[in-house]
């Protein structure tokens, strides 16, 4: 990577930003701009058909704060003259007017006034990118901030910085906090039918938001109790504002607005305006992954129109999703092709009924099995909350899964409880649900970054086609995709976990990889297990702030001085097959064979007790893999058969073989390439050997092995 030659610049204006914001901390605001300087700024803006470029860094933990909890009633008004550099205004907030039309650039921009004629700009950041934004914060609009936070940005400008969306509420011309000579009277003369037609007109441009509120207005402008002949302009504000939901991904409000649309009248107009109402309904609870009351809307819509292609379509795409939620039961093979068609993005339900989360012993909650599990099924199958691939425009996926998990819960608060309900690195509160204040959910921008540090999987798409293609094997050059899942994401770590993950797109796949007993914890390893005991515990407490305990831990840990010679093995070991290839290096070459052979015994020597405990020995793994891929080159069986079942050990596999069958006491475990790879080179000197059925049970344990790494057999075939 190529050095930024201003990167010593950048690191001085850097300290010397915070020493700025350090030394005016507190200090009353100063006017730095006029209202015409503003209004030049803001017509030079960029194009609000422009796209967006995600320039919005990860925070850091020092820069977090809460937000506003607290409903406008409870906060005292101030003006701009009253701000303080660097403060978090709290009890407070501001009554502003949007005086030109806003930008986006990292966050939305807006110039505002107050009621004094006093002017400033807010950066709202983490809103919707569908969204521009003059939908965002129409020129016009009336808008208020809580709990202020003036800040020195990295232009060197104070600014109003809004981080979490739910601390600006968009005022209605109506609302009694909004002054008189900022009310547009003429559209506060508009009926219902008129905003209606407005709605239309924003509809037609395909400005949704927008539609919204002009709906929002007409219906509150009608009040049924007093004129009865107002429910069919009602029930078509409803129609439409339901209509405008969809389209803004806000699924939790298009399901009631759908309902409040039907008449269930018999003419042809009522009938049709039915229908579409029970098509949403069915959309918006298919996209809330509710299939028993999609399936219900749908065969609600299909009883009005029976000839319906799109109705039957979903409805026979609901019934499949039902049979994966219940049963578990997936075509993989379909499902690669799926993603790789759509963008690495699955349409699938989520299968976790054989799990259930609860409190552990001593590691907070868990993930167990609520019914036995056989070695290599499949645990559950689960549909990310979120995930991000990264790309040209976006090269770090983590941050948009960040923004857009904020705004999923935003759009759709009943989903906030599974979010929210994920460790963050603190205590959890009994408030898990996104609260509503204002009449919008208060969802912490910044908790949701910790939980996606602390709970989030990165991955590697793009290669599901090829063998292993759809394992967690990842490399530190692989370009990584981010997701977070909710349920997977409260198991906890071993290294000799019973479970292992796999990816397809967006799908997460566990399956066991041993029997599992009903009530047994499931486990998985966040990592690729290390090694060298050190490199493990120092990745995982980077990461996630904790030492592995473990059987494998423990014992390595009591190695005591013999650590530095183990490393110093391991290091050699592992030259064996990342340095060498083995197409390069003669077969004749006996010393090269005699001293792998020497670095094996000498690792052995160091795992005495991991091999006399069963334990997986990692550091001497690709000695042993080196020295089959030798050994099978040159066809010596007798050495290969030895090699092949030191490598199953070297991962805490022990095998015993009588006549024809094979018995593996696999309690410790690592499945991995490795286990693949041995059983194949024993099952090729069973079959060398005329041992067929052995042969064949060797394969078997192979493919066993192979589907629970990469989660489902594609590749297998291709490979072996």
């Amino acid at each position: 990577m190529e050095e930024d030659p201003l990167a010593y610049h950048k690191s001085v204006l850097k300290e010397e930003m915070l020493a700025r914001r350090l030394r005016q901390a507190g200090d009353l605001r100063r006017v730095s701009q006029t209202r015409e300087q503003l209004i030049n700024e803001f017509a030079s803006r960029p194009s609000p058909f422009s796209p967006v470029v995600r320039q919005i860094p990860r925070p850091r933990p020092e820069d977090f704060y809460r937000p506003c909890y607290l409903p406008l009633a409870q906060l005292k008004k101030i003006f701009l003259k009253d701000l303080k550099f660097e403060t978090h205004h709290r009890g407070s907030f501001l009554l502003l007017r949007v005086f030109c039309q806003p930008f986006r650039k990292a966050a939305v921009m807006a110039a505002v006034e107050d009621e004094t004629g006093d002017v400033d700009r807010v950066a709202l950041f983490h809103t919707k990118e569908a969204l521009r934004a003059f939908e965002v914060v129409p020129e016009g609009s009336v808008v208020s901030v809580k709990e202020p936070f003036y800040h020195l940005e990295e232009d060197g400008r104070y600014v109003l910085r809004v981080d979490h969306p739910s601390d600006m509420v968009v005022l209605d011309q109506h609302h009694k906090l909004c002054p008189e000579q900022w009310q547009n009277h003429e559209e506060m003369r508009l009926t219902a039918l008129e905003w209606k037609h407005e709605g239309d007109k924003a509809f037609v441009r395909e400005e949704y938001l927008e539609a919204h509120r002009c709906n929002t207005r007409g219906l509150a402008r009608l009040d049924p109790d007093v004129d009865e002949g107002v429910r069919d302009l009602m029930r078509d504000l409803y129609h439409h504002r339901s209509s405008s939901n969809l389209r803004l991904h806000r699924y939790d409000a298009t399901i009631p607005d759908a309902f409040l649309s039907t008449s269930n009248g018999r003419d042809d107009v009522s009938r049709s305006s039915d229908i579409e109402a029970w098509f949403r309904r069915g959309l918006a609870n298919y996209q809330l992954c509710h299939y028993a009351d999609a399936l219900k809307a749908f065969e609600r819509m299909l009883m009005l129109a029976p000839s319906s292609l799109k109705g039957r379509e979903e409805l026979k795409k609901t019934k499949t999703r039902l049979l994966e939620q219940q049963q578990g039961t997936y075509n993989f093979a379909e499902v690669i092709d799926e993603v790789t068609k759509n963008g690495f993005f699955a349409d699938r339900a989520s299968f976790i009924s054989k799990t259930e989360v609860r409190q552990t012993q001593d590691r907070g909650r868990g993930l167990f099995a609520s019914q036995d599990i056989r070695m290599g099924d499949l645990i559950l199958c689960e549909k990310a909350f979120m995930a991000a691939h990264p790309d040209n425009r976006t090269p770090e996926s983590t941050l948009p899964v960040w923004l857009n998990s904020v705004q999923k819960v935003i759009d759709n608060p009943s989903q906030s409880k599974d979010l929210l309900g994920l460790y963050a690195g603190e205590p959890r509160t009994s408030l898990v649900s996104a609260p509503m204040v204002d009449g919008s959910p208060v969802v912490d921008t910044f908790k949701v970054s910790r939980l996606l540090d602390l709970n989030g999987f990165s991955f590697v798409v793009g290669r599901e086609s090829q063998a292993y293609g759809t394992s967690a094997m990842m490399t530190k050059t692989s370009p990584k995709s981010t997701g977070l899942w909710i349920r997977i994401s409260n198991a906890n770590h071993a290294c000799l976990s019973n479970a292992v993950r796999s990816f397809i797109g967006d799908l997460i796949v566990l399956r066991a990889a041993k029997d599992i007993k009903s009530g047994e914890e499931i486990t998985i390893s966040y990592q690729n297990p290390a090694p060298l005991l050190e490199d493990r515990q120092k990745l995982l407490f980077s990461s996630w702030g904790f030492r592995c305990d473990c059987l494998l831990c423990t014992s390595e840990a009591s190695l005591g001085v013999k650590m530095q010679t183990l490393a110093d093995h391991v290091e050699t070991s592992m030259a064996f097959m990342g340095d060498r290839n083995l197409n390069d290096v003669l077969t004749t070459d006996s010393e090269l064979v005699m001293m792998a052979e020497i670095v094996a015994e000498d690792l052995e020597e160091v795992y005495a007790d991991n091999l006399m405990h069963r334990l997986p020995c990692l550091g001497m793994a690709d000695v042993w893999q080196w020295l089959s891929q030798t050994y099978c080159q040159t066809r010596n069986r007798i050495q290969l058969k030895r090699c092949a079942t030191k490598i199953l050990e070297s991962y805490g596999y022990w095998i015993t073989v009588q006549d024809s069958s094979i018995t593996i006491d696999c309690a410790h475990g690592i499945p991995a390439v490795g286990v693949v790879e041995a059983m194949m080179y024993l099952s090729c000197v069973a079959e060398g050997e005329q041992k067929v059925e052995l042969s064949q049970e060797f394969k078997t344990w192979a493919r066993k092995v192979y589907e629970i790494v990469n989660g489902n057999m594609m590749g297998f075939e291709l490979k072996y």
